[in-house]
């Protein structure tokens, strides 16, 4: 059984209310974020802005800078931005004329020449270019963060001085208060960026710039505004969490729930006095007061509607299971009772009765005297039962003459006191009725538990005309003349599950009524005996029950099927008729699970199949098993469905997927106004338990036309 939450208005509310909250907290998250990278972007614009342009001062000067001009201009770097600590390294020993002049005594002296430029050898080589630049081609011993000393001669009008200069090829500058070692600490080594980044000169690295950027401006920033949008967002949730609970208290929970709940306790009262509504019953709303007035009109109005479905319940009851003239069941109950005894593997006799003389009878006295003599024939029969005390006994009329007597779990020599009882009372009517003639024939046969319906009727219209030819008025069949067919059927069922004799074909198509769309195909086995002759299916299961393989062969029938739904794209899902022993056994729905488990998309594609009778022998083995394969994606079809077994009211409860209707409610429909008030009251089920309405056998186009109209789904060719 599905278990369903119930969303009632309490529960929609508090879902709404979360929802709001979630579309709130989710707004200001949008906007923290969204300021927290204003934040950060300003910040990151800021640094970007005053390091482009010290670099752009530092590609343009440092080649013919002096040391204090670099120093000065990295320490102002570190004094007025964010950055704590700046290194100054360069990648070629480049230097000029300016440089040397700039880091010697004589910088006034830039219109004197140079030469000579020299420097210690552990220094390394000094190359120079037409352009009054040098290059030092370094040794691994230079020491780049102490200053090289280079000598060189300055001359003009043959005046010559000797100059020496000191040049640095590494600047680190650092603030005052800043520490190195606070980058190796793991609680403050996130609030520092290192950031490298190259000089050019004549599109060639010429110097390498590595600085730290202090992000401690940005954490703090980021921290003050967490902590407000913390205080204003606690601030919000908690007014409107108050806004909301009023609303709640004042408006959803005194003037709805609270009136809703008085609604349903008054309705509950006014179902339990069977609708007898107390106008005079007052909320202290007017409007639900009123509410409650209109409901009470439409109660009537409901009382009125279910008395006239009951009536028409019991009419279409009458039309479709009783004799109008005598009140027995008719031939269809007797078939249902037939099904009821295969089912269950009762014993017994199956009887049939003909009023031989009945169409004589009625031409000579007129057909009002005709039907008292069915009537005292009925009542004649049913008194010997009583008399003979045979406590499972019924008699049913066909039609005209006809009838048939079921004796359940009866003996034969029982059966036998029965008929000569009966031919006793029949000869007295018939005396005093003045029949000229034998007033009836009957004859009884076992019960045949491998049988068919239409052997059975076989069997008893052959044991009707030996009775008619033996000059006496029955003929009883003896069990022992069937037994040896019984041994005979269960070997061939037997083998023909061991051997797999069988092919399974798919027709008796279902179509929408609408668009003419196939749904679904049946899953038909043939089966055949060891001389490859056509066994009947019937016969078939009834004897596999009775040896337990009925849940083998289901089986063998759904792993073919599978099989094929694999082999085969279908657009139509495939009806699968299983037996109730498969349903009752606990080891089957296991072996389901895992076939199932291992073919996921297979289960949808296919519908298992149960009779309404059968179903409804055991509903609580039915029940389970549908929530079974429900969890599997598989789907259940109820067919042949009749009031007989299942209550209308009941069969929400079954959570069915498909319900085919029995023939008998739908043919003449057309021109029958109980059929279709039953068939419209079947389909708004339907529709509200969310189960497909299927018409069984409907051809007359007349029919079709009026189960189209009234919203039938669809309809199966059988």
């Amino acid at each position: 059984m599905k278990n369903k939450i119930k969303f009632t208005i309490g529960i929609k509310f508090a879902l709404s209310v979360l929802l709001f909250l979630l579309v709130v907290t989710f707004v200001f998250a949008y906007s923290y974020f969204n300021s927290q990278e204003a934040i950060k972007n300003e910040f990151n614009d800021r640094v970007k802005k005053d390091t482009e342009i010290v670099f752009e001062e530092l590609q343009k000067n440092l080649l013919n800078s002096s040391y204090e001009s670099i120093s000065t201009m990295l320490l102002y770097i570190v004094k007025t931005t964010e950055i704590s600590a700046i290194k100054l390294s360069n990648k070629e020993f480049l230097f000029s004329k300016e440089t040397l002049l700039r880091n010697s005594n004589y910088a006034q002296n830039s219109d004197w020449e140079i030469g000579d430029v020299a420097t210690d050898a552990k220094n390394g080589t000094i190359t120079a270019f037409e352009d009054n630049t040098y290059r030092l081609s370094s040794t691994k011993k230079i020491n780049a963060q102490e200053p090289v000393v280079f000598k060189f001669f300055l001359y003009k009008n043959g005046m010559l001085i000797n100059a020496v200069a000191k040049i640095y090829f590494e600047y680190e500058i650092s603030k005052e208060n800043f520490n190195q070692d606070l980058l190796q600490k793991e609680e403050t080594a996130t609030l520092f960026l290192k950031e490298k980044k190259s000089i050019l000169l004549q599109e060639k690295p010429f110097a390498e710039v590595e600085f730290i950027i202090d992000q401690g401006t940005l954490h703090e920033k980021t921290a003050v505004l967490q902590k407000i949008y913390k205080t204003y967002y606690i601030f919000t949730i908690l007014l409107l969490g108050f806004v909301f609970g009023a609303i709640y208290l004042i408006f959803i929970k005194k003037m709805l729930l609270d009136a809703i709940k008085y609604f349903k306790e008054t309705m509950a009262d006014t179902l339990n006095n069977n609708f007898v509504f107390d106008e005079k019953k007052k909320s202290l709303n007017e409007d639900i007061d009123e509410a409650f007035r209109l409901v009470g009109n439409i109660t009537k109005k409901y009382i009125i509607v279910l008395n006239e479905l009951n009536i028409n319940k019991n009419i279409l009851e009458r039309k479709v299971f009783t004799d109008d003239l005598t009140g027995l069941p008719n031939q269809k109950v007797f078939e249902l009772d037939l099904k009821n005894m295969f089912i269950v593997g009762s014993d017994g006799f199956i009887g049939t009765v003909k009023l031989e003389s009945l169409g004589e009878f009625t031409k000579k006295f007129g057909s009002a005297l005709a039907n008292h003599y069915i009537e005292e024939f009925t009542n004649v029969v049913q008194n010997k039962f009583y008399e003979l005390d045979l406590q499972e006994a019924s008699l049913y009329r066909f039609f005209g003459s006809e009838f048939a007597i079921i004796l359940k779990n009866e003996k034969e020599e029982k059966v036998l006191e029965f008929c000569r009882a009966l031919e006793e009372e029949l000869q007295e009517m018939g005396m005093r009725y003045e029949v000229e003639n034998k007033s009836a024939y009957f004859g009884f046969i076992p019960f045949d538990k491998y049988g068919t319906m239409e052997s059975m009727l076989h069997l008893l219209s052959d044991v009707y005309n030996i009775a008619k030819e033996s000059g006496g008025y029955y003929h009883v069949v003896s069990p022992s003349e069937v037994l040896d067919k019984f041994s005979v059927v269960e070997q061939n069922v037997r083998e023909i599950i061991e051997n797999n004799s069988f092919e399974i074909e798919y027709g008796f198509e279902t179509k929408s009524i609408t668009s003419n769309e196939i749904i679904m195909l049946e899953a038909i086995p043939i089966l055949y005996d060891k001389n490859r002759g056509k066994f009947s299916i019937g016969v078939f299961i009834s004897a596999a029950e009775k040896i337990k393989l009925a849940t083998t062969f289901d089986k063998k029938i759904i792993e073919s099927v599978v099989n094929y739904i694999k082999e085969n794209e279908l657009r139509y899902s495939i009806v699968v008729n299983l037996s109730m022993h498969s349903l009752k056994d606990n080891e089957f729905t296991t072996w389901l699970h895992s076939l199932f488990l291992f073919n996921k998309n297979i289960s949808k594609k296919i519908i298992f199949s149960m009779t309404s009778y059968n179903a409804s022998l055991d509903e609580e083995v039915f029940k389970n098993f549908v929530q079974e394969i429900h969890r599997f994606g598989a789907k259940i079809i109820l067919k042949r469905f009749s009031i007989n077994d299942f209550a209308v009211e009941k069969l929400g409860d079954l959570h069915l997927d498909y319900l085919r209707i029995n023939k008998d409610y739908t043919s003449g429909i057309f021109n029958d106004r109980d059929k279709k008030h039953f068939l419209r009251t079947i389909i708004n089920l339907g529709q509200s338990n969310d189960i497909f309405i299927i018409g069984d056998s409907i051809r007359d186009e007349r029919d079709i036309a009026a189960c189209a109209s009234i919203g039938l789904d669809a309809i199966s060719n059988y």
